[in-house]
């Protein structure tokens, strides 16, 4: 990596639709609690400050030193530098991939639960965190499917109401078919 070479970071949505779903968005707390024992303080702070970044330009532009001193990982930005090692971390567990152009990374906007091998890894105290966090976020998105069933629902009964319900001749109806 050379001193100056400006680095892109684009956001993209998770390839698993499975974490597309359920997974944790880049700003949740779970990022910082449960992947930083994971992935190391450097690598959570990248992933967590990105979206900070995504807010004023996408893809984010910044260059390689900046990005670095910014992280607290000094002003070395080669190959064997404290920055390629962050970078090369969220690869690795795949929150993120190389762009097609070379330039930077497509990070992904959400991060899955940590895995039972990763979990069997962790301390207890992120264990136990992890087993809140998640158990909190599965809660959210149950009531968020169920208020949107109900807007679905309330949305399909104004438009009977708005529109009127759709009349069914006798003829064809089962019970004017039995009278007539």
């Amino acid at each position: 990596m050379e001193l100056d070479r400006t680095l892109s970071f684009t956001p993209v949505d998770h390839p698993d639709e499975r974490v597309q779903r359920i997974g944790f968005d880049l700003t949740d707390p779970y990022v910082e609690q449960c992947w930083s024992a994971v992935v190391g303080p450097s690598s959570t702070l990248l992933l967590r400050r990105l979206p900070a970044l995504w807010a004023t330009q996408v893809p984010a532009e910044i260059g390689a030193s900046d990005l670095s001193r910014s992280l607290g990982l000094g002003v070395g930005v080669g190959e064997r530098s404290r920055l390629a090692n962050t970078l090369n971390r969220v690869v690795q567990y795949r929150l993120a991939r190389p762009s097609p152009d070379g330039a930077g990374l497509d990070v992904y906007q959400q991060v899955g639960p940590l895995s039972p091998r990763q979990l069997a890894r962790v301390p207890e105290w992120t264990h136990d965190t992890h087993e809140r966090l998640f158990g909190t976020h599965l809660e959210q998105i149950d009531d968020l499917a169920q208020h949107r069933a109900s807007v679905a629902s309330m949305g399909a009964r104004l438009d009977r109401l708005q529109h009127g319900a759709p009349t069914v001749a006798p003829e064809t109806h089962p019970l004017g078919q039995a009278l007539g």
